[in-house]
């Protein structure tokens, strides 16, 4: 009898020894994902002098790679965009672990630093680590069970890793149009069991017609374009009557006198902001605060105002763009970014950014067109930065129920496959679903995180070990068990 095992033996093999295997591989897997949380990969979108993304980008790449090379396995850089780590099968049919290894940008808050990881209280710290590099270690130790165990696999097992996931995936379309995709892909960067449908982006900036007058000095508000930001300053100019409306507070809210301004600070929780109801966005107290004691003239208070309305609900109904079904639910929008730039004609003017996130079935909308009418009412002009179909897979496909199955054996859950607001690789690929490693645990403790830190895209990224060994099991074993199926 041969040596390797097949992928049906793999099946069949003792949990126990998998489970054993894994906590083996802990403190292994550990500082790997120590080395490449050490690397700060912001992507940088514009920056000519180190193609295509930035230094950062490039170097956790690589350095991927090479530990990839180091393990034994073939790797392939496609020009910094992508690179590959694989496992060969039987066939040339192949099935792809997509993750990404770019970060948003740490932002400010940190009580521990961002790029010197640490494990405290079986919670490993570090901005990356969730999202997205521990599912990128975590799809390099699949491969590694499968080599080190002499499994055959019908399919060729490769991991994939973007670098520019954040900041719009273009690293995807770049490769899908110059390389050939997976069979078959699975990402990990969404929650268990499978995500069979993703919803439409309709992302915009809404730009006033009308100048702001010299009373509004200044808006700060950017903590990124998908998060619900936990600060946003608006600076005032003083005068007595402006002052003393100032002088009862609004919890979270502070204005300070700084000689001849008023600088008025909210502060909030961010959040990713597909889901803004899981924090609290500063946008929107500074602007209940600043339109609810008439702070400032009509037309500087517009955006404001606009800001306030499209996150009083969230469902699009401030823009014309209400919709729902009965797979995702409503129409998600959130005003995430507020600014004072200066046009070509040299006026000051707001510019208001906004994401949303259409249910799956509702592709058709003229989104744009209804967007750009309720804005121009309000006397705004729109400029569409993204409109992005929603994707939907048959969650009838032998793969979803038996990942779906797999999950929930190892989770002990009766969890069905489900919709997302968020956006991962998967929209952009061929055949591709989002599955994990999201999963139910315990709250994060108290007497580590403060609230609104810890989770992804939040100051004091961190995830569970726990998570990382049971997201390792099952996907050992959901490749084992997809293994025998017709992908295509």
């Amino acid at each position: 009898m041969s040596a390797r095992r097949s992928a049906q033996m793999g099946i069949n093999m003792d949990e126990r020894e998998i489970k054993e295997w894994i906590e083996n591989k802990m403190p292994e897997l550990v500082e790997t994902l120590k080395e490449i949380c050490r690397v700060r990969s912001v992507a940088e979108k514009e920056n000519p002098s180190c193609k295509p993304y930035g230094e950062g980008c490039r170097k956790v790449l690589r350095d991927m790679l090479q530990i990839g090379r180091d393990a034994g396995f073939v790797t392939e850089n496609y020009e910094d965009y992508v690179g590959r780590i694989s496992y060969s099968g039987r066939q040339k049919e192949n099935i792809g672990i997509w993750a990404h290894l770019d970060v948003v940008d740490e932002g400010d808050g940190w009580d521990y630093a961002p790029y010197d990881p640490i494990v405290k209280d079986n919670y490993f710290i570090a901005r990356g680590c969730q999202d997205n590099k521990s599912s990128a270690v975590m799809g390099l130790y699949v491969l590694k069970y499968m080599k080190e165990h002499g499994i055959v696999l019908n399919h060729t097992l490769d991991l994939y890793l973007g670098t520019c996931e954040e900041q719009g995936m273009y690293d995807l379309d770049y490769f899908t149009a110059h390389y050939t995709c997976p069979t078959f892909s699975l990402v990990p960067d969404s929650g268990f069991p499978v995500c069979c449908g993703e919803r439409g982006s309709f992302n915009g900036e809404l730009l006033q017609k009308e100048e702001v007058s010299g009373e509004l000095l200044g808006i700060t508000c950017d903590c990124g374009q998908y998060t619900v930001p936990d600060k946003a300053c608006a600076v005032l100019r003083y005068t007595e009557e402006r002052w003393a409306k100032c002088a009862d507070g609004q919890e979270n809210v502070e204005a300070v006198r700084e000689g001849e301004e008023i600088r008025v600070s909210a502060k909030g929780v961010s959040t990713q902001a597909a889901n803004p109801d899981k924090g609290d966005s500063a946008l929107s107290r500074l602007a209940e605060y600043l339109c609810g004691r008439d702070l400032l003239p009509e037309k500087d208070l517009r955006v404001f105002s606009l800001a306030a309305d499209i996150n009083r609900n969230h469902n699009g109904d401030a823009l014309g763009v209400f919709c729902e079904d009965a797979l995702s639910g409503p129409m998600v929008m959130t005003a995430t970014q507020l600014s004072i730039r200066e046009n070509s004609d040299g006026k000051r003017i707001p510019v208001l950014g906004f994401i949303s996130k259409f249910p799956v079935t509702q592709n058709e909308i003229p989104y744009e067109e209804r967007a750009k009418e309720a804005a121009g009412k309000r006397g705004f002009d729109l400029e569409v930065t993204r409109n992005a179909k929603a994707n939907c897979f048959d969650p009838q496909r032998p793969a979803v129920k038996r990942l779906t199955e797999c999950s929930n054996e190892v989770l002990g859950r009766g969890d069905a496959p489900f919709v997302m607001s968020g956006g991962t690789y998967a929209r952009k690929l061929p055949n591709a679903i989002a599955f994990g490693t999201g999963m139910p645990l315990p709250k994060r403790p108290e007497e580590i995180f403060r609230p609104g830190h810890g989770d992804y895209h939040q100051p004091d990224e961190s995830i569970s070990l726990e998570r990382i060994r049971k997201a390792l099991e099952i996907y050992i074993k959901g490749i084992l068990r997809i293994d025998e199926l017709d992908l295509r």
